[in-house]
This record gives structure tokens, sequence and C-alpha cells, in this order.
């Protein structure tokens, strides 16, 4: 399975477009990576991995809403 680049903007609807796929964990994060570095402070996009079986199953998993993760007393 393909790992996928995405950048997105997480506004009132969040919005995604697909940059690139590749085979190897190692690749699709070091382009995440050099492109979170070229983004400017000011800028709202950000860059994600995804692991999925295809582009559509990527961009459910990106746009489905998570809750958040609910805190134990020792982590807070």
């Amino acid at each position: 399975m393909p790992y996928f680049v995405f950048k997105y903007q997480d506004e009132i609807i969040r919005q995604v477009e697909l940059i690139d796929s590749f085979e190897s964990f190692k690749e699709a994060k070091s382009l995440a990576r050099q492109l979170r570095s070229e983004n400017s402070p000011n800028n709202p996009d950000a860059y994600k991995v995804i692991f999925a079986s295809d582009k559509l199953e990527a961009e459910m998993l990106l746009l489905e809403k998570r809750e958040a993760p609910i805190l134990k007393e020792w982590e807070k």
C-alpha cells in the first residue's frame, strides 16, 4: 500500500490536495518535511503523510473528524 502526501487547510471546510504518492515511508516523510520547512509561518497550509490502499481512502481518513484523546490525570 502506498503512502500519500497531502496538503490541507484546516478551515471550516477542510480542503485537501494530493501532492504525491510513494511506496516507501522514508521518501514520503522526506517530502513532507521539505514542504513543511519551505512553508512560511503565516501560510495556513499543512502537510500530512497518510498510509492507505488508494487515494480515495487516504482522503477519507484525512477528512475524518477525530475526537480529542482523553487525558489521564498523570498526563496533564
